[in-house]
């Protein structure tokens, strides 16, 4: 026969609840910066977007403009959310007469912050590779 002891402390579950927790919380955590993580890769990918938009207008309105000035436009725009893009990363393809099509590429690698790190430790890449192009006809 058990002693009373023996049962109370069999149907005590107070630390049941920390226990679970405990062990459920870095998968919560890991998922949270996950969402963040692709949150603001998805936000880069969008300026850039936004910004190679933006340069390949300047450059197909006015015909006087030049490809510094364009990637100077390029430059603002993803500054402004925090991105910094280097002149070797926007390539500009003019069309000389109205009606050509004059493209603007922009390729950017975005480091993944935390679960970049984490894919550090298995040997797998941390950045994410964008190539944006925008193509608009000379007006």
């Amino acid at each position: 026969m058990k002693s009373p002891l023996h049962r109370r402390l069999r149907e005590d579950s107070r630390g049941q609840a920390l226990v679970e927790f405990a062990l459920v919380i870095p998968i919560l955590m890991l998922l949270l910066l996950g969402i963040v993580d692709f949150a603001r890769a998805w936000n880069v990918y969008e300026v850039l977007t936004d910004a190679g938009r933006e340069a390949t207008r300047l450059a197909v309105v006015d015909n006087g403009s030049t490809a510094a000035e364009v990637r100077e436009v390029v430059k603002q725009a993803a500054a402004r959310a925090g991105v910094a893009v280097a002149d070797g990363d926007i390539a500009i393809a003019e069309g000389a007469a109205r009606g050509e099509p004059t493209t603007v590429t922009i390729s950017y690698g975005h480091t993944l912050r935390w679960v970049g790190g984490l894919l550090g430790l298995v040997g797998a890449d941390r950045t994410i590779d964008f190539t944006i192009a925008s193509t608009m006809r000379r007006e």
